[in-house]
């Protein structure tokens, strides 16, 4: 049997195959893209398209592939990856949830009262030039969001998908009277339904603006109410609490967004000084931190703040690598996370862990998924 891995660009995509006896018997691509941890701009290895040809299935292919792609992620110098993966398979690769899916329901009754609050603004079909804007628009609003993906101005398109990996989306621009561009959102193209993937705005008084155009669109198709896919510390999910809603959350237990760590030397570099900021914006500011970080990938030793805020603070966790990118990406919280049978510390774990690395609700945008 001869067995090899072969590769090839497919525009933002490196598809990888496996090929064996000269046929094509599983496949996957890697798609390079930039996110947010903490604020910080970090390399992540995006896995999407894992397929294994049917007559070929359960022969541990798609295992030896996916075994192969990590070790290419890695010596390509992606600081972690993330998928959104099927239940109980892609934890054997070292991947775990890192994010949940949230969606609220208003009333389209109680969304219509939004109408009082209107401005001066337009609302209109998005137009192709309309890209940079949103773009840019998404990347200041989401500077702080756990894992959200950094669209990059010369490569965003258009929405890509919409609420489901087969559903088209569209797009509204708002603007004021001026012509000037203030906000947007994105939707599922849908007569059924309205099913709201993305809004954001540089004034949040467009909300009433784009709250009332849902309303609209929902009396048109005869909904009852609308869905709002956007994670509850959004500010348009504050916004539309005040007409009254219902928010879901669903934390899937081993499926969904999940992700794992690649580089942990690098990735820990790139997020220092967002660990430094943490720490002199918290009651342990100025104290000089020694934090060792021990996983499965090796040890990774931080020496953060300063001296003369009162005795060095000491801490090492000891801890598999996926629980350390849950903590990181703020799925999971420190006190949580130090409960687990195979995690350890010695010092003051928890109080540190939690000015580090909480507080935050990790999301990923529809549209940029893969």
């Amino acid at each position: 049997m001869t067995e090899e891995i072969v590769m090839h660009d497919d525009g933002r995509k490196r598809r990888r195959a496996l090929i064996v006896n000269g046929e094509k018997v599983s496949g996957l691509a890697v798609i390079g893209l930039s996110i947010r941890l903490l604020g910080a701009r970090i390399s992540m290895g995006g896995v999407a398209n894992v397929e294994t040809e049917e007559p070929h299935r359960m022969k541990g292919h798609c295992r030896r592939l996916l075994a192969d792609t990590l070790t290419y992620m890695t010596s390509e110098g992606y600081d972690v990856s993330m998928l959104f993966g099927i239940t109980d398979f892609y934890d054997r690769f070292g991947y775990l949830p890192v994010m949940a899916e949230h969606h609220t329901v208003v009333a389209t009754r109680d969304a219509e009262r939004a109408a009082a609050g209107c401005g001066d603004y337009r609302i209109r079909p998005v137009r192709e030039g309309d890209w940079p804007f949103i773009a840019r628009l998404h990347n200041e609003a989401n500077r702080s969001r756990s894992c959200a993906v950094i669209r990059e101005q010369s490569q965003f398109k258009g929405f890509r998908r919409g609420s489901h990996w087969r559903q088209r989306a569209c797009g509204l621009v708002v603007e004021d009277l001026a012509g000037q561009q203030v906000g947007y959102a994105a939707f599922d193209d849908s007569d059924a339904r309205v099913t709201v993937t993305e809004v954001n705005a540089t004034d949040r008084r467009a909300f009433w603006n784009l709250l009332r155009e849902f309303a609209g669109m929902a009396l048109k198709r005869h909904c009852g109410g609308m869905e709002v896919h956007l994670p509850g510390d959004h500010p348009f999910i504050a916004f539309v609490r005040r007409y009254g809603c219902e928010t879901h959350v669903l934390c899937d237990r081993m499926a969904g967004g999940m992700m794992r760590i690649l580089n942990q030397d690098s990735l820990f570099a790139k997020l220092e000084g967002a660990l430094a900021g943490r720490l002199a914006n918290s009651p342990l500011a100025g104290r000089a931190v020694a934090l060792r970080l021990e996983t499965d990938l090796g040890p990774t030793d931080l020496r953060l703040g300063g001296a003369g805020g009162g005795p060095p603070v000491e801490v090492s966790v000891r801890l598999p690598q996926d629980r350390l990118m849950q903590l990181v990406a703020g799925y999971r919280q420190a006190g949580d996370l130090l409960a687990d049978d195979d995690v350890a510390a010695d010092g003051p774990a928890e109080d540190l862990l939690r000015v580090l690395f909480g507080g935050r609700v990790p999301y990923v945008c529809h549209a940029d998924r893969f």
